[in-house]
């Protein structure tokens, strides 16, 4: 058996001995980046180029023997670890070819930013593994396939914007697993299903942007019962059902567009007495009631848009007080009685839309006196009167008039030749009579059409009058 000392300093030795490699190991390890060898996103760069075909030139800079990568052109290096890449900024860069699986590897990227380019093909499964991307717009591109469910492993992710390609397929229901996301916008594409009920759920969802795609269903429930949300855009779609009571009654929508579904039901109460909304657009569906009357008057709302549904019943007076109204749009409905007189007092209103209803009665004076009036759409009903015969300077904004088909009579008033703006007048078959008056110094009109009527030529001045009106 060894004497104690001299196992003692075995022991020792070997102490010394394990300490020295132990410390040897932790130099070596700290200066190796074990997220990324010193040039992993150097070589992943160059993958990226080289399956983009780069037209305008504008990855001229991008070139194999240059170190200087966060100096190119559309890339952004982190401050604190310069030579890791964190954006992608490639907007408009002319590109085409397809996003290749490589971008992955830039484990450190936030941001990709590649809309109105030109690229190709799938999106990626690998982007699921950029677990800081926060990020992400491929919109105005031809790219296929379906969106990878993989985008749901990206837990920052803020946005998503892919509108504007030709994906296919559904919307994954796990990205509402992306509980940051505050705009989702898919626009745009061909993706069919429904609107996955998650999503409503998601406590920072702002936007909402779907439209023009295939999808079919009901929205959610869910959808507007948080408070963060300010747009849904659910535009040429095949969506049924009715306005979800949750989304009739958010206090921070300002934009609602579901224009051109197979919506039904009647229009919540709660819709048109909003606090929040600016745009409420319904056209196009199957809505059915009557159009629910305002109980206050500070509504911020600037665009009604009902066109094209069953609506019945009368308008309500209480229209008037939407002092913030720049359009009011309610043609191709049930509408009966008489036009409100305050419509008329809508100070800002810029277009009017009541054509292809049951009104009757005369047209308020009000109407005729809106200056800002750029549209004034009251044909296809059965109102009667005459036209007043300044018309031409209580309407000096007025463009496009459409009187057609009713029960107007009395001589088309000469004024309208004031009116420079215009670029349409639709007066027939009406009872108008008397001679047509000389619009000849109406620069930009374009369409008259005064057919159906009691009219006279007189000495036809009036016809050859038109041909200044070089814009017909």
């Amino acid at each position: 058996m060894a004497p104690l000392g001299t196992l003692s300093s075995s022991v020792l030795l070997a102490t010394v001995l394990l300490l020295s490699f132990l410390l040897s190991f932790l130099v070596l390890a700290s200066s190796l980046d074990t997220r990324a060898p010193p040039n992993n996103d150097l070589q992943t760069l160059l993958c990226l180029k080289a399956h983009l075909s780069d037209t305008a030139g504008q990855l001229a800079s991008w070139k194999n023997d240059s170190l200087q990568f966060c100096s190119w052109a559309g890339v952004r290096c982190s401050k604190r670890r310069t030579s890791r890449v964190v954006a992608l900024d490639l907007g408009s860069f002319e590109l085409n070819g397809q996003i290749p699986a490589c971008i992955a590897n830039l484990t450190f990227l936030a941001r990709i930013h590649f809309p109105n380019n030109q690229l190709s093909g799938p999106i990626p499964r690998e982007l699921g593994q950029l677990n800081r991307l926060q990020y992400l717009n491929l919109s105005s591109n031809h790219l296929s396939g379906v969106i990878p469910d993989t985008l749901s492993s990206c837990s920052r992710l803020q946005i998503i914007d892919l509108g504007g390609n030709s994906l296919q397929g559904v919307i994954p229901p796990n990205l509402s697993q992306c509980l940051n996301l505050e705009e989702l916008v898919l626009q745009d594409n061909s993706l069919n299903g429904g609107i996955p009920e998650g999503l409503g759920m998601l406590q920072n969802l702002s936007v909402l942007h779907l439209a023009g795609n295939s999808l079919m269903g009901k929205v959610p429930l869910s959808l507007g019962c948080k408070s963060s949300l300010t747009a849904v855009v659910l535009t040429n779609n095949s969506l049924t059902g009715p306005i979800p009571t949750c989304l009739a009654n958010s206090s921070s929508l300002q934009v609602l567009d579901l224009t051109n579904n197979h919506l039904d039901g009647e229009i919540p109460h709660a819709l048109l007495n909003s606090r929040s909304l600016k745009k409420i657009s319904l056209g196009l569906n199957k809505f059915v009631g009557s159009i629910p009357a305002l109980s206050h008057v500070d509504s911020p709302l600037e665009h009604l848009i009902l066109s094209s549904n069953n609506l019945s019943g009368a308008i309500p007076s209480s229209l008037g007080n939407l002092s913030s109204l720049l359009r009011l749009l309610l043609a191709y409905n049930n509408l009966e009685g008489s036009i409100p007189m305050s419509i008329g007092k809508i100070p800002n209103l810029q277009a009017l839309d009541l054509t292809h209803n049951y009104l009757s009665g005369t047209v308020p004076t009000s109407l005729y006196n809106m200056s800002t009036l750029t549209y004034l759409g009251i044909g296809a009903n059965n109102l009667e009167g005459e036209i007043p015969h300044n018309i031409g300077f209580t309407l000096p904004s007025i463009k496009k008039i459409f009187f057609l088909e009713n029960q107007f009579h009395g001589q088309i008033p000469a004024s309208l030749a004031n009116a420079t703006n215009l670029m349409v007048i639709d007066l027939r078959y009406n009872s108008f009579h008397g001679i047509v008056p000389s619009l000849g110094s109406l620069p930009n009109l374009q369409e008259l059409n005064l057919g159906m009527n009691q009219l006279e030529a007189g000495d036809w001045s009036f016809l050859s009058s038109l041909a200044n009106c070089t814009r017909k």
